[in-house]
C-alpha cells in the first residue's frame, strides 16, 4: 500500500511539473544550425563562427553555421522563418539591417510578430575607406574632389544596405554624383577595395579592410554611425560632422516566433555566458570589435525602433544622383 501511494505521488508530482522534463531539459538533442543570412568573410560569418565552438562547448551538442545570403538578408531571414519554431535554427547577425531590407530593396516588410528576440552580441561602426594612392586623404578633401569629377567616383557597400544609403545621404547634402556597387559581405566588400576595383567602400569594424587600415594600407575617411571606432577614436563619426543620418548596427539572435520560453531562455543564457568568456572577449576586441550583451526585450525594442526610422532615410536618399 505504502508503495502504491509512493506511486501515486510521484506521478502526481510529474504530471504537475508538466513531464518527466520541460522543454529547455530536453533542448538541445540534436545539431543546432547558425543560420548567417549574409555571405562568407563578413563579421557577421567570423563572429558566428566564433560563438559557435563556445556554444558547442556550453550546449554539448554541434553547431552548424551555414551561410544564406542575399537581398541583404532577406533571404536568410525568410528560410528561416520557414522552419520548426523549436530553437534548432537560430539566426545570427546585424538584425537592424536584416529587418529593414526589405524598405531598402522594396520587398514585403518583415513582421515583427513573426520573431522572437534572443538576444544582442554586439554593436558595430560601419566605416567608409579608400587607398592610399588616392588624391583625397580626409572626408572634406574626398567631398571637395567629387565636386569636382562628378560621377567619376565608385562607391561600395559591404552587404550594408543601410550604410550604403547613409553614403548615398552625404552625397544629397553635397549635391555629389557617384556610382554605387553592393557586395554580399565585408569579406567580399574588403577584396574589392583593396584591390582597387571600387574608389571608396564602406564595411563595418574588424572586417580585412578594418585590418588593412590598421596597417596602413587602407585610409579611413569617416564613420557611418554615431559612436567611435576601435584603435580609431580620432575618426569623426555623422552625428559629429552634421549629417542627418547616421547607421545603425546592432547584431543579434533571434529564433521564429513561438519558440518555447524556455529555449529562448536558454540560448540567451548562453550568449551571455560565452560573451563573457576571456577568450571570446579577446579575440573580439583584438579585431576591432566590441562584445556586448543585451536581452533580447532590449534587443528587440533597438531593432524596431531603428527600423522605423528607415523610410525618412530612403525618402532623403533617393534624391541621390547616380551616375
Amino acid at each position: 500500500m505504502k508503495r502504491f501511494l509512493l506511486t501515486l505521488l510521484i506521478l502526481s508530482l510529474t504530471w504537475a511539473s508538466g513531464g518527466p522534463a520541460s522543454a529547455a531539459e530536453k533542448y538541445p538533442n540534436k545539431p543546432i544550425t547558425f543560420l548567417v543570412p549574409w555571405g562568407a568573410g563578413g563579421m557577421t560569418d567570423v563572429s558566428a563562427r566564433l560563438l559557435a565552438e563556445k556554444f558547442k562547448a556550453e550546449l554539448g551538442q554541434p553547431v552548424l553555421v551555414v551561410n544564406k545570403p542575399g537581398a541583404n538578408g532577406a533571404i536568410g531571414l525568410r528560410y528561416a522563418l520557414s522552419q520548426k519554431a523549436d530553437g534548432y535554427t537560430v539566426v545570427l547577425g546585424p538584425m537592424t539591417d536584416g529587418f529593414a531590407g526589405p524598405y531598402f530593396l522594396g520587398g514585403e516588410p518583415f513582421d515583427f510578430k513573426d520573431v522572437s528576440f534572443v538576444a544582442g552580441y554586439m554593436p558595430q561602426q560601419r566605416v567608409l575607406f579608400t587607398t592610399a594612392d588616392k588624391p583625397y586623404k580626409s572626408f572634406q578633401e574626398l567631398i571637395d574632389y567629387a565636386k569636382k569629377h562628378p560621377g567619376d567616383l565608385s562607391a561600395g557597400s559591404g552587404g550594408a544596405q543601410w550604410a550604403l544609403e547613409v553614403i548615398k545621404s552625404i552625397a544629397v547634402k553635397n549635391d555629389l554624383k557617384m556610382k554605387y556597387v553592393m557586395f554580399k559581405s565585408g569579406g567580399e566588400a574588403s577584396t574589392a577595395i583593396l584591390g582597387k576595383h571600387v574608389d571608396l567602400c564602406e564595411t563595418g569594424t574588424g572586417t580585412p579592410a578594418f585590418q588593412a587600415a590598421r596597417e596602413g594600407k587602407l585610409i579611413m575617411l569617416v564613420n557611418l554611425g554615431s559612436g567611435s571606432v576601435p584603435y580609431f577614436p580620432q575618426v569623426r563619426n555623422m552625428e559629429e560632422l552634421g549629417y542627418p543620418f547616421s547607421s545603425l548596427v546592432e547584431y543579434g539572435f533571434t529564433v521564429r516566433a513561438g519558440t518555447p520560453e524556455e529555449i529562448r531562455k536558454k540560448l540567451e543564457d548562453t550568449v551571455k555566458k560565452v560573451l563573457n568568456d576571456p577568450e571570446v572577449k579577446s579575440k573580439m576586441e583584438g579585431m576591432g570589435l566590441t562584445p556586448r550583451f543585451i536581452d533580447g526585450k532590449q534587443y528587440g525594442e533597438i531593432v524596431m525602433k531603428a527600423v522605423k526610422s528607415v523610410p525618412e532615410l530612403i525618402q532623403y536618399s533617393k534624391k541621390a544622383q547616380e551616375g
